[in-house]
C-alpha cells in the first residue's frame, strides 16, 4: 500500500492567526442596523414638531375665544368716560373667564403658550380701553358744550334785558374759554370759537328787528357797532338775513287763512329786495337772487287768490252753522224726548235717518255749486229741511230704508196705491201741496225754473212700483 505522504515541523502550534493589513477603513454605518439610525431620528424630530405645532393650535384657539369675550366687554365700555372704571370692570368681567379657560387645560406646555398670549392680548385690551373713554370722554364733553350754547343762545334771544343779555353773552364765551383749555385746543381755536358766539347772538338780534320799522337800519347800526364783518362773511350775513326775512313773510302769507297779513308780507319782501349791509353789500345777491324771485312770485300770486279764498272759507264756515240749525229743526220734528208723543224709539230713528239724508244732500249740493251765494246755500237748506219733513211725514220707520243719492232715490217706500192716489190729487189740482212734488224736487226732477217735474218723477218712480209689485 501506499503510503500518505506526513510532514513535520520543529515549531509548536499555536492559536494565532495570521493578520492580513490593508489601506481599507470599515464604516460603522456600512451594517443594517447602523443605516436606519438617520432615519430613526428624523422621525423623533417630526414627531416633536407635530406635538410643539398641535399644542400651539391648541393655545391659540383658546386665546383667540378668550379674546372674542374680551372685544365684547371692551365694546360695552366704550362708551365710559372713566378710564380707570372701565379698565376695573373689564379686569372683573375677563378674569374668571381666564381662570376658568387656564383650569380646563391639562398639558402645562399649552397652559404656558395661553398664558404668554393672554398677557399679550391683554396689554392690547388695556390700550384699546383707554382709547375708547378718551373718545367717549371728548365727545359726551362736546355734546355738553353745545348745549349749554344752545341754551345760552335760546336765553340771549328770549330776553329784551340788556344788562342779561352781556350776561348771558359773558358766560358763553367764558364756557368756551374753559372747554378750549380743558382739551387743550389751542388759540386758534378758542378765536373761532368766540368769533361763532359774536356771529350767532348778532344774527339773532338782527332776527328779531325784522318786522320791526326801520328794522334795516337798527341791525346796520349794531352790525357796525360789533365790527361784524371782521368775524361774519358777507355770504353768512346775506344767506342768514335771507332766512329769517323769508320765515316771517311765510309765517304772515298763509293762503286762506283769515289771519295771514299779506300787505305786510309785501311790505318785508320790498325791505329785503333793498336790504344793505353796513358795509355796502347787498343781501339780495349771487344765488340769492333766485330764491328771492321764487318768493315774491308766490306771496304776490297768493295775495291775488287769498281774498277770494278767506271769503269763501267764511261763507262755508257761516252756512256750516245755518245748515246745522236747520238741521235741528228738521230732526226735532220727528223726535222730542220731552214729548211723550214723539220720544218714542221710531221717532228716534226717524230723526236720525231723516238728518242723515239732509247732511249727505247739503254736501253733495256744496260740492256741486261751489259758487253759490249765502242767500242761496240759505234757501236750499230751508228747502231741503221742508221737503224731508214732507216726505218723511205719516211713513212708519218700516218703510224707510238707507238713503242713497244714486242707487236708491225714492228710499221712503210708498205702496203703489198711495202713489195713484197722490197722482189723482196732483192731476186734480196741481198747486196745492203735494208729496209727489216734494220726492220730484229731492231727486232732480225739476224744471228749468226750477219747480218740481212731477211727470218726470212719475215717468221713473211708476217702472219702480210696479218692479217692486212683480218681485
Amino acid at each position: 500500500m501506499p503510503k500518505i505522504p506526513t510532514f513535520t515541523t520543529k515549531e509548536k502550534p499555536t492559536t494565532d492567526v495570521g493578520s492580513l493589513t490593508t489601506g481599507i477603513q470599515v464604516s460603522p454605518r456600512a451594517t443594517v442596523a447602523a443605516s436606519l439610525l438617520p432615519g430613526a431620528n428624523e422621525l423623533t424630530n417630526y414627531a416633536i414638531k407635530k406635538r410643539d405645532n398641535e399644542e400651539k393650535l391648541i393655545a391659540k384657539k383658546a386665546v383667540l375665544e378668550l379674546k372674542a369675550e374680551s372685544d365684547k366687554i371692551i365694546e360695552s365700555q366704550k362708551d365710559n368716560i372713566s378710564e380707570d372704571e372701565a379698565i376695573n370692570n373689564w379686569k372683573t368681567t375677563i378674569t374668571p373667564l381666564i381662570n376658568d379657560k387656564l383650569s380646563t387645560i391639562k398639558n402645562r406646555r399649552v397652559k404656558k403658550l395661553v398664558e404668554a398670549g393672554i398677557d399679550l392680548e391683554n396689554s392690547e385690551s388695556i390700550y384699546h380701553l383707554k382709547t375708547n373713554s378718551f373718545i367717549a370722554y371728548e365727545k359726551e364733553s362736546t355734546k355738553i358744550f353745545n348745549d349749554e350754547m344752545a341754551i345760552g343762545v335760546n336765553n340771549y334771544k328770549a330776553t329784551d334785558n340788556a344788562i342779561l343779555k352781556v350776561k348771558y353773552k359773558t358766560d358763553l364765551k367764558n364756557k368756551a374759554e374753559k372747554f378750549n383749555k380743558e382739551h387743550m385746543l389751542g388759540s386758534d381755536d378758542l378765536k373761532k370759537r368766540k368769533e361763532a358766539i359774536d356771529s350767532v347772538l348778532l344774527l339773532t338780534d338782527a332776527d328779531s328787528f325784522i318786522g320791526l320799522p326801520n328794522a334795516e337800519k337798527q341791525i346796520a347800526n349794531l352790525d357796525s357797532s360789533l365790527k361784524g364783518e371782521t368775524f361774519l362773511s358777507n355770504e353768512n350775513f346775506n344767506k342768514s338775513i335771507f332766512n329769517s326775512y323769508e320765515s316771517k313773510i311765510l309765517s304772515l302769507a298763509v293762503e286762506g287763512d283769515p289771519n295771514s297779513d299779506y300787505d305786510e308780507a309785501i311790505r318785508l319782501i320790498n325791505e329785503l329786495e333793498n336790504f344793505k349791509r353796513y358795509n355796502g353789500n347787498k343781501v339780495v345777491s349771487g344765488t340769492i337772487e333766485k330764491k328771492f324771485a321764487e318768493l315774491k312770485e308766490r306771496v304776490l300770486g297768493e295775495s291775488i287768490r287769498h281774498e277770494d279764498k278767506v271769503a269763501k272759507i267764511q261763507l262755508g264756515n257761516a252756512f256750516f252753522e245755518y245748515a246745522k240749525g236747520q238741521k235741528n229743526i228738521l230732526e226735532s220734528t220727528f223726535f222730542n224726548q220731552f214729548d211723550a208723543t214723539f220720544n218714542k224709539p221710531a221717532n228716534k230713528e226717524k230723526a236720525f235717518e231723516a238728518g242723515q239724508e239732509f247732511d249727505q244732500r247739503i254736501d253733495a249740493y256744496v260740492l256741486a255749486n261751489p259758487d253759490a251765494t249765502y242767500a242761496e246755500q240759505q234757501e236750499y237748506a230751508r228747502d231741503l229741511r221742508m221737503n224731508i219733513i214732507d216726505k218723511y211725514q205719516d211713513v212708519e220707520i218700516e218703510k224707510i230704508t238707507a238713503f242713497n243719492l244714486t242707487s236708491n232715490k225714492f228710499n221712503v217706500t210708498r205702496e203703489a196705491e198711495a202713489i195713484y192716489e197722490l197722482k189723482k190729487q196732483y192731476d186734480k189740482d196741481p198747486n196745492q201741496p203735494n208729496t209727489l212734488k216734494t220726492l220730484a224736487k229731492l231727486n232732480g226732477f225739476v224744471d228749468k225754473k226750477g219747480n218740481p217735474d212731477v211727470g218726470a218723477l212719475l215717468n221713473v218712480y211708476i217702472p219702480i212700483l210696479q218692479d217692486r209689485e212683480k218681485n
